[in-house]
This record gives C-alpha cells, sequence and structure tokens, in this order.
C-alpha cells in the first residue's frame, strides 16, 4: 500500500507549490541573506544589513513550509511560517538597530535654554558651579547652570557683568549699579536675588569689594565699598571727568584704536568685571587703584600721551592650579611706526618688559599674562602672529622653537594667551605651551584626515571630530563630541551626537553650550 497523507485534503492544498519548490526558494533567501550580510559589513551599508536580516527570516519561513505534509497541517504551518520569519527578521535587525543607535544630546545636558541665535553673547569664568550669563540680542539675559536657567531682568541698554569668582552679577543701568548674589539657597520665592544696589558705574569688583565712579553736578569721584556693610563707602577720593575704559582680557583688539574705549566696553565684551580697578587721568596716565583704600598701588603704568593698550589680565594658568591666576596688569605701547611695546605689571611694579616689535600694522590680544600680536610686518603683505612673554624680551611666534619640530598642524582649535590646541596630519589634537611650545597634553582624533571643530574659550576646550563609519547601521552622521579642560588634557564629557550640531561654545569649569535644533544644552562634567 502506498503511504497517505494522515491529513484529509484540503480545497486550497491543491494550488499550493510542491515542497521541492519551497525549500528552493528557502535555499535562495537564505544564500541572499548572507550575500546581502557580506556586502552590508564591507560597503558599511545599512540597508544591505536590514536585508539580511528580513531575507534571513523569510527563508526560515520558507524552510519551515518545505517541511512534509504529515508533520502538520497545511494551514497552522502557513502561521507558524510566518511567524517565524518575522521573529527571525526582528531578532537579527533590532538588536543591531539599538546597538547602533546614538542617543539624544539631551539626555546628557545639564540645562538647556531655546537656541541661540546670531548676535547672542555667552559669557562665562572658570570657577566650578558658576552660572553661565547668556545675553539675548535683543537685551534679555538668562543664567544657566546644572540646576536649570533662570531669567534675569534687563534691557539692550543695561550692562550686565559676572564677578571673576562667578558668586555676583552686577547690573548697571545709568546712574546706578546693582550687585546680586547668585546663591540659588537665597533666592527669594519670585525667583529674584539678594540685592545692593548703590549710585555710580561699576569698575571693579574684587572679593566682596567693590570700586565704583559717580559724577554728579561736573564733579567726579571713586568710592570703595565692602558687599557685607555696603551703608557707608570704605573711601571716597577725586576722580577725572575722563570716561577713556581699559581694553577686554583676552579679546583680539587694534593695537592703535581710532576712538579709545568707554568705561565699561572692556566689561560687556567679557562679561566678566575685573578684580583690579584701573584709573585713567588726563594729567597723568593710568594707575592702579588699592580697592582698600583707593590710593594709587606702585608706579604710572602708562603715561597719558601714549598709544596703549591696558588690562586687567592675570598670568598663565598652569596644570596643577588651572582655576586661579595672579592678578597682573598688561600694557602694549605702540610707536608711531607701529612698533609694539609689551609690559607687565603686578601690584604696580613692573615684572617685565618686552623689546620692540618689527614695526608694522597690528591687533593685539592681552590674555593670561601675555600679548598676542597679529597682523602684518611693514614691508611685507604676509600675516602672522607674534608673542611677548615673561620668557624672552624679543618678541616670537607663539610656541617658538617648541612647535618647529612637530608634524604639520592641519588645524587650529583656538589659541590664548596660556596655549595653543591643535590638530596635526597624524590625526592627533594637541595643546602646546603658547610661549616655548612645551607639549602639554595629546589625544586622538577618530582619524587623521577626520573633520575637527571646536572653541577655546575660559579655561575650557570643546571639540567636535566625525566619527569613520564602521558598522552598517551607525548613522552617516554622527561625531564625537569632547569637553577638555585645556590646561590638563583631561575629558571631562565624551559622547556620541547624530545629526546636525549648531554653534558650540566653551565654558568655564569644563563645560560647554551645544546648540542642536531649537534648543541649546549646557553639558558639563
Amino acid at each position: 500500500m502506498s503511504e497517505r497523507s494522515p491529513w484529509p485534503p484540503r480545497s486550497d492544498d491543491a494550488h499550493s507549490p510542491d515542497a521541492a519548490t519551497v525549500l528552493g526558494a528557502a535555499v535562495v533567501l537564505l544564500a541572499l541573506a548572507g550575500i546581502c550580510a557580506l556586502l552590508g559589513e564591507h560597503l558599511v551599508l545599512g540597508a544591505l544589513r536590514l536585508a539580511a536580516g528580513i531575507l534571513a527570516g523569510a527563508g526560515l519561513g520558507a524552510a519551515l513550509l518545505a517541511l512534509p505534509a504529515r508533520w502538520m497541517r497545511p494551514r497552522p504551518r502557513r502561521m507558524i511560517a510566518a511567524i517565524l520569519a518575522v521573529v527571525v527578521a526582528l531578532a537579527l535587525t533590532v538588536p543591531a538597530v539599538l546597538a547602533t543607535r546614538v542617543a539624544p544630546l539631551a539626555d546628557r545636558a545639564e540645562g538647556s535654554i531655546e537656541a541661540l541665535a546670531e548676535g547672542d553673547l555667552v559669557h562665562s569664568v572658570p570657577v566650578p558651579d558658576s552660572p553661565v550669563l547668556v545675553r539675548r540680542a535683543g537685551g534679555a539675559a538668562q543664567l544657566l547652570d546644572e540646576v536649570g536657567a533662570r531669567p534675569v531682568e534687563a534691557t539692550a541698554h543695561d550692562f550686565l557683568a559676572l564677578s571673576a569668582d562667578g558668586t555676583r552679577l552686577v547690573r548697571a543701568t545709568g546712574a546706578s549699579t546693582e550687585v546680586m548674589a547668585l546663591d540659588r539657597s537665597l533666592s527669594a520665592p519670585d525667583g529674584g536675588f539678594p540685592t545692593f544696589s548703590f549710585e555710580g558705574t561699576p569698575l571693579a569688583l574684587d572679593g566682596d569689594r567693590i570700586v565704583l565712579r559717580h559724577c554728579s553736578e561736573g564733579l567726579c569721584r571713586l568710592s570703595g565699598y565692602d558687599l557685607t556693610a555696603p551703608e557707608e563707602p570704605l573711601w571716597v577720593v577725586s576722580g577725572s571727568a575722563e570716561t577713556r575704559g581699559t581694553d577686554p582680557a583676552g579679546t583680539l583688539v587694534e593695537a592703535r584704536p581710532a576712538e579709545p574705549p568707554g568705561l565699561l566696553d572692556a566689561a560687556r565684551a567679557t562679561g566678566v568685571l575685573p578684580t583690579i580697578p584701573l584709573h585713567f587721568d588726563p594729567a597723568q596716565g593710568w594707575v592702579q587703584l588699592d580697592p582698600a583704600t583707593g590710593f594709587p598701588v606702585g608706579r604710572l603704568l602708562a603715561g597719558p600721551e601714549e598709544e596703549c593698550r591696558i588690562a586687567a589680565a592675570g598670568e598663565a594658568t598652569s596644570a596643577q592650579d588651572p582655576l586661579h591666576a595672579t592678578p597682573r596688569v598688561l600694557t602694549v605701547c605702540s610707536a608711531e611706526d607701529g612698533a609694539l611695546t609689551a609690559t607687565a605689571f603686578q601690584d604696580g611694579a613692573q615684572l617685565w618688559e618686552s623689546a620692540p616689535s618689527p614695526a608694522g600694522t597690528w591687533s593685539v590680544r592681552l590674555d593670561q599674562g601675555r600679548v598676542l600680536a597679529a597682523g602684518t610686518e611693514l614691508g611685507t603683505d604676509t600675516p602672522g602672529e607674534i608673542l611677548a612673554t615673561e620668557q624672552q624680551a624679543d618678541w616670537t611666534a607663539p610656541g617658538g622653537q617648541g612647535v618647529r619640530q612637530v608634524a604639520a598642524f592641519s588645524a587650529r582649535i583656538g589659541i590664548d594667551g596660556a596655549r595653543m590646541i591643535v590638530t596635526n596630519e597624524s590625526g592627533q589634537l594637541l595643546a602646546y605651551d603658547t610661549a616655548d611650545g612645551t607639549n602639554t597634553w595629546t589625544l586622538p582624533l577618530s582619524a587623521p584626515d577626520a573633520a575637527v571643530r571646536g572653541t577655546l574659550d575660559a579655561g575650557t576646550a570643546v571639540v567636535l571630530d566625525a566619527v569613520v563609519r564602521e558598522r552598517p547601521l551607525e548613522p552617516r552622521s554622527t561625531q564625537r563630541l569632547r569637553v577638555i579642560d585645556a590646561a590638563t588634557g583631561e575629558v571631562g564629557v565624551e559622547t556620541l551626537v547624530a545629526g546636525d550640531v549648531g554653534a558650540v561654545h566653551a565654558v568655564g569649569a569644563g563645560r560647554a553650550l551645544v546648540t542642536v535644533g531649537e534648543e541649546t544644552l549646557l553639558l558639563g562634567s
């Protein structure tokens, strides 16, 4: 007798393909799955990798359909085959997709605000737990820290600046000044800050001592107050009606300006009120004042007729003590031919003076106890940079001899008085001492030819470099974002970012503001 199927024939089985045909289709599907998997890995194509998982599931489902009919009824077999195909396809694709998924950057953010726009300014100080001051182009302001964002009442005409230690915010409106304590535990229920009000314009804030200038009925005076007992001034001295101000530390300015800066121009540019009160008298020139007594400190810093830039800029910080720099005053004076002479003072005493630079047309940056000049030497048309420091009398190229023997630089992330951060053709991110070229730290890039961008500010570097795709399902636009302590090279934040990243701003204490889509995120260690 011939062997018969235990199941009675059904009308829909008459048109079903035979087992050999189904098995052949299963073999073809599995073979295609293997080819797609190999090509997907070789060509790093996510579509082929997904197709491999789907084809493998379909192939196994077809193989189940090819089983002898006596093992299982046809209808349940088709249902189980379809379920098997779906389960296998999901098992081969979903885990792979999840493994290469890049988490949203917002998951790592300590705070967020509306995306920064053109004209918005970001100010910070290199002090842990200090807030970041964001000044919108329209005048509105916000303080942002790890707890969140706090609005600051201000108009476009108001002056706003942080104290150098990040514990206070100073607002000047016309002839009055408000000093706000930024300790969140002292905030009022309405979100306001404990505030002291004074008459005058702020010149400097050193710890608990603030120095102000006030003019009334043609007479001007300088006064100092102790913020722990602000009822009466510590001292009052007469001042001149001259409104010439200092220059912003760390900002590139023309060595010979068409007009001298105003009283608050420097602090507006940096968003930080200096700790050293400097006063210009048309009869004497620039002098440094003692914030405790109002008396001049040391010698005259620059004469009234000299073409000088002057700024209170701390000495270059070190990796051992990156947050503390001794307050110093820098001047850089220009001769008629454009030659520059830089001088550094501490407590009114001269520390060093440079030899005259080559004549030319220069812009200067007074920063961390050193002077950087960028421009064109007289008789040439090639722009360049020169540096004056405590290490030598003559002006030299940044890094001096120390950087001339290393691999060629391919990009520069940033430069300040202490260091310059660059990339080289070997695929490295490096920091060099601006004065002598000592290599202070080195980090790898994802590839020698990786696209790199970033910023350096307030002792922090933020760097984005393109990630080389190694797996098919990795996003094509993935970048690695690192927030780095510029003094030590310690990486406080390292994360992958998929999609377009807008502007990035390095801010103090190893943090960064990163704009993604419609929001700007605060990242920190």
